[in-house]
């Protein structure tokens, strides 16, 4: 093989034998090289320090008591539940706290700053979650550590699931006393409330007895017994007028009787026979007339009627008397000293005059208690006209205190659906903050606690081995080619163009030593 010189004929192509060609040649230097870069990549692999994981399993156990008995204040999603507990584990004073109990990344320390150390304790913690047989529901999820001891990566992976599952009933406890709390206060807000309104219904029919629409029916009947109690003193009233107006007819017959009598008896003394005769005579006409008035309005059994006619018969023995004698006027001798035949007409009327005088006194008295008993009726009859006026009253005002009590009613019925409805949700929220409390509820549980690993997780020696070997050959053969291919030679024959006669072919000529020397 020659040199070339420059020009448009040298290598026109690189064919896979002028490669392999090249190879050939450089088979010493390719395998020194590659030999060299496997040995340091090696060397270098298996320097690298260990990386171990360690991976806990935590099951989402559900709850122990069915729903339809307790049902639980805590619904959230137990991928929002684990989002959140998540970063309060992952939180600085959290993994802080570990570094510090486990000793970790204590190499890291004296290059990286706190806050970076936090950041690759997360980094290195994963968790994951696991579906169950339902896709849209996790049953489980993984909490993987890794680190470079295994017992320590082990222990790290085992306090943080402990951790996960320690947050997770207080979260829940703190959750259902929350919630507890805030509907105990609800409760009592909403009893003050019901409170103050039973009060104000309380007040208002305190203040409106007898105007309640509850009480129609009383108030009817009261109305109703109140107008009997109107008639009925109206019957009596009338009865009295008719009674006062009797005895007053009867008290003026009664006097006008008594003034007859009177004169009858003061004729005794007249001097006169004709005056004494014609006095008889207007006395029987006025008793006869009173007589005839008494007829109109009495039966004959009345007892002043047959008064007035032993009367009217005595008045006209006495004219008939009277009548025979001519003698002028003037008292007869003897008149006063009450003989027997002269003075017995007069003398028989003063008992009856005694007699109309005493009854004058007990019509007087009758007449007095009718007009008493008709004014009481009155008075009564104006009160009665009174309490019905304020019934009536009361009636006309039941259809604004029914609507200013439905008013009432309305918002106590309200509130007092309220606070039933509290009551029960209080009553729920305490078994379910019990529940949470004898951990009944959904909890989370370690089934496969995290072992110390035996293989390392990173790197995987072998194969980085592999890899780096791999490397080194495709160095090794790149550095050859590129070595041959700056000699600018040719490797044979087939890369002379098809054009170029070949003459002869020559071996391989290699100049000695001293040669070289010269």
């Amino acid at each position: 093989m020659f040199p070339l010189t420059p020009g448009p004929s040298a290598h026109p192509e690189m064919s896979p034998l002028s490669l392999a060609r090249m190879l050939w040649k450089s088979k010493t230097l390719i395998g020194l090289i590659w030999i060299f870069l496997a040995l340091l990549s090696g060397a270098a692999v298996y320097m690298i320090p260990a990386t171990y994981k360690a991976e806990t399993v935590i099951l989402v156990d559900s709850q122990k008591v069915p729903e339809r008995y307790v049902a639980s204040t805590v619904n959230a999603d137990v991928q929002d539940r684990l989002a959140t507990i998540s970063q309060q584990i992952l939180a600085t004073s959290r993994l802080q706290k570990i570094i510090d109990t486990y000793h970790l990344y204590q190499r890291e320390k004296g290059s990286l700053a706190q806050e970076e150390i936090i950041e690759k304790m997360r980094k290195d913690t994963r968790i994951t979650l696991e579906r169950g047989w339902s896709q849209d529901r996790t049953s489980a999820f993984r909490i993987a550590y890794q680190g470079r001891d295994p017992a320590t990566v082990a222990d790290v992976a085992n306090q943080i699931g402990n951790l996960f599952i320690d947050e997770n009933l207080r979260t829940r406890e703190n959750h259902a006393e929350g919630t507890s709390e805030f509907i105990e206060e609800q409760l009592q807000q909403a009893k003050k409330t019901l409170t103050a309104l039973e009060a104000q219904i309380e007040d208002y029919k305190l203040k409106h007895k007898g105007e309640l629409p509850e009480q129609e029916g009383s108030l009817a009947g009261a109305l109703s017994r109140t107008q009997i109690e109107l008639q009925a003193n109206q019957d009596a009233i009338n009865r009295a007028g008719q009674s006062k107006a009797l005895l007053s007819t009867s008290l003026t017959m009664a006097e006008s009787t008594a003034k007859v009598l009177e004169r009858t008896v003061g004729a005794r003394n007249s001097s006169q026979a004709a005056a004494a005769a014609g006095s008889a005579v207007r006395n029987s006409v006025g008793l006869q007339a009173e007589l005839d008035a008494l007829r109109l309005r009495y039966t004959e059994e009345h007892p002043d009627i047959q008064r007035l006619e032993k009367l009217v018969a005595q008045a006209r023995q006495s004219e008939k008397a009277a009548a025979p004698e001519n003698s002028p006027p003037g008292p007869p001798a003897g008149a006063d000293s009450g003989a027997p035949g002269s003075l017995n007409a007069p003398d028989a009327v003063v008992p009856d005059l005694l007699q109309q005088r005493e009854r004058i006194a007990s019509l007087r008295t009758e007449l007095g208690l009718a007009s008493r008993d008709l004014e009481l009726r009155t008075a009564e009859r104006q009160d009665i006209l009174g309490k019905i006026a304020a019934l009536q009253a009361r009636m006309d005002t039941l259809p604004v205190r029914e609507q200013e009590l439905t008013a009432l009613s309305r918002d106590y019925e309200i509130a007092k659906a309220n606070y039933k409805s509290l009551l029960d949700k209080r009553i729920a929220a305490d078994m379910a903050t019990d529940l949470e409390r004898r951990q009944k509820g959904e909890r989370f549980t370690m089934i496969d606690p995290a072992q110390p690993p035996v293989k390392p997780f990173s790197p995987d020696r072998p194969q980085w081995a592999g890899m780096c070997c791999a490397l080194s050959l495709l160095i090794a053969v790149l550095a050859g080619l590129a070595l041959e291919m700056k000699r600018n030679v040719l490797l044979g024959e087939w890369e002379l163009p098809p054009d170029i006669a070949i003459l002869g072919r020559i071996t391989a000529i290699v100049p000695s030593t001293e040669a070289r020397g010269v």
